[in-house]
């Protein structure tokens, strides 16, 4: 039964790719972006705000009132789950 089930989605997702969609954690991947390659932010105890903008999630991170810093800005295709631009606001 499991084995079908399987086939059925990798067959699914071969017909049409467009419409499939990963479950994503967008807060983690983000998460996992910035500590990998923007080491110099401080992510610890932040709040992450997200939107979404023609099939991509932008994911800020906001910064405590009254603060300033660095801001990333993650964006994360829908269809696969991978980051596909990155930037950092002052």
């Amino acid at each position: 039964m499991f084995k079908a089930l399987k086939v059925v989605a990798i067959l699914q997702a071969m017909v049409d790719p467009a419409t499939w969609q990963p479950n994503c954690d967008v807060v983690k991947i983000a998460e996992d972006y910035v500590r990998a390659r923007l080491p110099f932010i401080v992510i610890a105890n932040r709040r992450w705000s997200s939107s979404e903008e023609g099939g991509v999630w932008v994911v800020r991170l906001e910064l405590p009132d009254g603060h300033l810093g660095f801001v990333p800005e993650i964006n994360i295709d829908q269809r696969t789950c991978q980051v596909v631009a990155a930037k950092v606001w002052q």
